[in-house]
């Protein structure tokens, strides 16, 4: 039977593998994968905490194929390590199955421990998340590989009785796992649920010796992750700080001493417990010593960072390299996991802010680390009275978003607030839990567990709306609490090709497969810790807030747990063929059990999941980045924001080297000192970007919030502004510390239109030049990146096109709309203006834009309804590119062009139509457009299809009582809102509606009745 296990797992590997090659994305797609496809192309660390060993082994790989095939190499280096992971799983799930069916003596055992590992492994191969993980460019499927490998070594170590063996297993484990921190950090966690492994073991496992065990894994987890990973670079930055400023030795010394620190004392442990036979010291010694070699990959990311372009921020020494492993760019640190402060707590009374540590930086120009903040009045110091133990509703800045999940009505206290006692309503500990069960247990884990074991509704991000990204079983009847009737649910929705119910047989099985496992208890909670450590338990550790699922779905991070659920459902095979031990005919009954299992499991996902995982066929993602650059003038600086609209871009000049001359700029990245510093820099074909702004304000450790005191209601001239900040008697105290402040809400910069690069004819344009540029920008606080920008703007505007992306964000255009000039996808900030009132204020560059957007982009895809289209590509058409055809098309009626104005519309129907990308508001927007270029039968229907698109989806959700009320209900109310809009705008009047005025009376009255019943405030 060994050689058809062999077999069996070759085979698997192949046939994964071909799956995967063939549903894998031939270029880029969205979100990390081209910033993952450029740093290993470049070989330069991508954001914190880093996947050095990922990029460098992607590296080698890529070295052999030319640039252009980069992104297909990537993705198939992905495919590869999933189909290693199904091999793994095979290998896994046979192992335990063979130790459970031990004590049968039937002949048949070997084909019942094959049709499992078989079942295991497939069922993973082609569940959702996995299979999406193992077709694009992205660290997880080498972290699942390496995790599987775990598994798979610590059983063999578990069964062998070889001492030689047990040790070779040992180092090899060790060895793995420091290769894993090396590609995802949580991977460390794996010591915790195999612990349960080595008590069986080495002492049994009893209550006692269980609860130990589970303390001991814990222990282990936090002294690799704290003492040894974090802990030896933080002795490296204090060595470095200290040789550096004592002795002026050269920078990043201490990283040698360090290391050979490390050499001489594991030597001489080596040699030591050789010498005197410690053996169990011998062990840990050669364990500890694989484990450093394993994560020696941290060392390229200090050994690239002089790269030309940069992803994240450069890491050039010890100290940059401590803050990149803490991830402290996203403030990882700063979320609390015992015990800390609800959303609403205020400072305390007597004491709003503690010191903290001092903060150190590395400044080339001295020689020397420089301490930029003493640590004085350093971290936040909240009120005792408003702080809990399990804090999960922490962060002020998603206060509405807790109550959005969860009804919050809070106990009341009344605390002094700047000498005022005010009355604050400390959310009670039970509404603390039930955002953690309703939000971080329910939708940012079981669903995902239930998407690829139960079934998905559609891939729509999904945010608590009853029409996105929800679970379902396909029985009605159970479905239709949670999602609504199927006869409600509107035909797009109903239709949608990620639409797969697998009516809950997978999950079936799986439970049925834990049960299998009672009567081995090391496997039992060696499995069920391995579940939740890397399901729920990440989501306890991590403690995400309501914003982050904003950003996009996360059901990645859990697909460890899913290993284990497929495991489980592998090992239901011998569950069933005990259950069915009433057929004895053993060869009918397995064939049964072969059949029952891999028609619910593996073939149904596949059959199911096979049109919605074909990616091959989209390049949207890549057109989509290219449309940018080339809607951008020659040496042009382009500020945009969000992984979507840069990372592309990146790929695109640093990969294949197009349009190089263009400087893309993140607009969230100039927080960081290094991508500031950067900007002065000659990179690839761009000049440098001229950058006068002080280094003291943006020097790494210093506070990135500048406060406003409003000071002056006249605009704030930034040349003047710029000196204002330099003088260091211009500072106030604020709490505590003297900080740079903002006098102004307004700011403005002064034109010299004799310097001005003439890109456009103002009176072509019928507009004129304006001798500033004056806008008004108000916050409380204002960020260093744009305090940055606004530098970068006085300093650039008369020699060089600054670009603002269209992309459906506000952050990164700071109000200086009025300003702009539409160029293709990009908005160009010019000191032109139209002052006529009755002209329309709206600027648009329609002779570069309309052979733009006629022939040179490329958004072909759309048209075709039989393929697979994701969420995204069809929100960005939706939301994005449907305007920009709408903004051209009516610039074009404007200067009298009707024809060519229509032609555009029809382009951007043609593009985008109904059945794939459906007509909502910009939509309703381009039939109007039609009406007012005289076809008024094509504009009216495509306002009557966008309405009725937004009247069915009204109906559903107001057909019962949907869960998460909050959320669904503000939804629906916008719906309303904007339908009955529509409807007063209906081009052939409001009694021409597809809904009369009477009906949607009726339906208003109705909806005020709905509203009462569910809204919970």
């Amino acid at each position: 039977m060994p050689k058809a296990e062999n077999l069996s797992s070759w085979i698997l590997f192949v046939f994964v593998f071909f799956v995967y090659a063939i549903s894998a994305s031939n270029t880029i797609t969205f979100w990390d994968s081209p910033e993952f496809i450029t740093s290993n192309y470049t070989l330069q660390a991508s954001h914190p905490p880093g996947a050095p060993f990922y990029t460098i082994l992607c590296k080698v790989v890529l070295s052999f194929f030319p640039a252009t095939k980069a992104a297909l190499i990537t993705n198939l280096i992905s495919s590869f390590f999933g189909a290693l992971t199904i091999t793994l799983l095979f290998r896994i799930t046979i192992n335990i199955a063979k130790r459970i069916l031990s004590e049968t003596k039937s002949k048949h055992s070997p084909t019942i421990v094959l049709i499992s590992g078989i079942t295991a492994a497939l069922t993973l191969a082609f569940s959702d998340s996995f299979w999406t993980a193992s077709t694009e460019a992205e660290v997880y499927t080498l972290s699942f590989a390496l995790m599987t490998g775990m598994i798979h070594i610590m059983l063999l170590w578990e069964q062998t009785l070889d001492k030689r063996k047990e040790v070779i297993f040992i180092l090899l484990f060790t060895f793995l796992l420091g290769i894993a921190t090396g590609v995802h950090l949580i991977l460390i966690a794996i010591v915790i649920p195999l612990s349960i492994l080595i008590t069986h073991k080495k002492f049994g496992l009893t209550i006692k010796n269980f609860i130990l065990a589970i303390l001991t894994g814990c222990i282990t987890f936090f002294i690799i992750y704290g003492c040894i990973v974090q802990g030896i670079i933080k002795l490296t930055n204090n060595t470095d700080i200290w040789l550096v400023n004592s002795f002026k030795m050269p920078v990043n010394t201490g990283i040698l001493i360090v290391l050979l620190l490390v050499t001489l004392v594991f030597s001489f442990l080596l040699l030591f417990s050789r010498k005197r036979q410690k053996t169990t010291l011998h062990h840990l010694t050669l364990g500890t010593i694989f484990f450093l070699v394993g994560m020696s990959a941290f060392l390229m990311p200090l050994q690239r960072s002089g790269a030309t372009t940069l992803i994240a921020e450069s890491v050039d020494n010890s100290n940059k390299m401590l803050q990149y492993v803490r991830a402290e760019q996203f403030g990882v640190a700063s979320i609390p996991l015992l015990k800390g402060p609800v959303y609403n707590a205020p400072l305390d009374k007597d004491i709003g802010f503690v010191d903290g540590k001092p903060e150190y930086t590395f400044d080339a120009a001295q020689n020397k680390y420089v301490k930029v903040h003493d640590g004085k009045f350093k971290q936040v110091n909240y009120a005792n009275e408003f702080k809990m133990f399990f804090p999960r509703m922490f962060d002020k800045g998603d206060a509405e978003k807790y109550k959005a999940w969860t009804p919050i009505f809070g106990e009341p206290i009344k605390y002094p607030v700047r000498d005022e006692v005010v009355t604050i309503n400390k959310p009670t500990f039970g509404e603390n839990l039930s955002f953690f069960i309703n939000y971080q247990v329910i939708w940012l884990n079981a669903r995902y567990l239930f998407w690829n074991f139960i079934g998905r509704q559609n891939d729509h991000h999904g945010l608590g709306y009853i029409k996105d990204g929800n679970w379902i079983s396909g029985i009605n009847a159970l479905d239709k609490s949670r999602v609504g009737d199927q006869a409600v649910v509107p035909p797009h929705y109903k239709n949608h090709k990620g639409n797969d119910a697998y009516y809950f047989l997978p999950f079936i099985l799986g439970i049925l497969g834990i049960i299998a496992l009672r009567k081995h208890q090391q496997y039992f909670w060696t499995t069920v810790l391995l579940f939740l450590t890397f399901g729920i338990g990440i989501t306890i550790y991590v403690n995400p807030v309501p914003s982050s699922i904003l950003i996009r779905e996360r059901d990645y991070i859990f697909i460890g747990s899913f290993v284990i659920f497929a495991l489980w459902i592998g090992l239901s095979v011998i569950f069933l063929a005990k259950a069915l031990q009433k057929i004895k005919n053993q060869k009918i009954r397995i064939g049964i059990v072969a059949t029952i299992v891999l028609l619910a499991a593996p073939i149904q996902l596949l059959a199911k999941g096979w049109d919605n995982h074909q990616r091959g066929h989209d390049e949207f993602a890549y057109y989509f980045g290219k449309a940018y650059l080339d809607a951008c003038p020659p040496q042009a600086i382009l500020i945009t924001n969000g992984d979507n609209m840069t990372f592309p871009l990146w790929y695109l000049q640093q990969v294949e080297g197009y349009r190089k001359d263009v400087r893309v700029i993140n607009f969230d990245q100039l927080n960081i000192q290094t991508h500031i510093e950067n900007l002065k820099n000659t990179v690839y074909d761009s000049k440098p970007i001229k950058i006068d702004l002080d280094k003291a304000l943006y020097v790494s450790g210093v506070e990135k919030l500048f406060p406003l005191q409003e000071e002056t209601q006249e605009a704030a001239k930034l040349p003047i502004l710029f000196k204002f900040l330099k003088q260091e008697n211009t500072r106030i105290n604020w709490n505590g510390r003297m900080r740079h402040y903002i006098p102004s809400t307004s700011f403005s910069i002064p034109i010299d239109t004799t310097r001005m690069k003439k890109l456009f004819d103002p009176a072509k344009l019928n507009a004129s030049y304006t001798a500033s540029i004056t806008w008004k920008h108000a916050k409380k606080f204002y960020g260093m990146n744009e305090v940055v920008l606004m530098n970068l703007l006085m300093n650039n505007i008369h020699e060089r096109p600054i670009c603002f992306a269209i992309n459906g964000k506000k952050d990164h255009l700071m109000n200086l709309e009025p300003y702009f000039i539409q160029h293709g996808m990009v908005n160009i900030l010019a000191p032109i203006q139209r002052t006529d009132p009755k002209v329309n204020p709206k600027i648009v560059a329609t002779k570069m834009m309309l052979p733009y957007l006629m022939d040179t982009v490329n958004f072909e895809g759309f048209s075709n309804n039989d393929k697979f289209i994701k969420s995204d590509n069809i929100t960005y058409a939706r939301e994005i590119l449907r305007q920009n055809y709408y903004f051209l098309a009516q610039a074009l009626l404007e200067e009298g062009n009707t024809k060519k104005a229509i032609a555009v519309l029809d382009k951007c129907n043609a593009l985008f139509p109904n059945e794939t990308v459906p007509y909502k508001q910009y939509a309703y927007a381009i039939g109007k457009l039609y009406v007012r270029a005289g076809n008024r039968q094509k504009g009216t229907e495509i306002c009557r299809t966008a309405m009725q698109n937004i009247w069915g989806e009204l109906q559903w959700m107001t057909s019962f009582d949907p869960p998460y009320p909050i959320i669904n209900l503000r939804h629906a109310y916008r719906l309303k809102g904007m339908y009955f809009q529509m409807m007063q705008q209906f081009p052939n009047g409001i009694e021409n509606a597809p809904v009369s005025k009477e009906t949607f009376q009726q339906f208003d009255a109705a909806f005020q009745t709905w509203q009462k019943r569910n809204w919970p405030y």
